[in-house]
């Protein structure tokens, strides 16, 4: 993880478009990049392969 909390806000509190896979604002309806409103929040774990 990040090593304060600022940048772990930063990082972490975003959502993702399913379509082109863009960071947006968390409070986002629509993609900045491809207008979709296919919007997941972004994963707060790592994810173990």
């Amino acid at each position: 993880m990040a090593r304060f909390p600022e940048a772990e806000a930063r990082l972490l509190f975003k959502q993702i478009c399913m379509k082109c896979y863009a960071r947006n604002a968390m409070k986002a309806t629509h993609c900045r990049k491809c207008h979709s409103t296919e919007l997941r929040p972004k994963a707060r774990e790592f994810r173990q392969k």
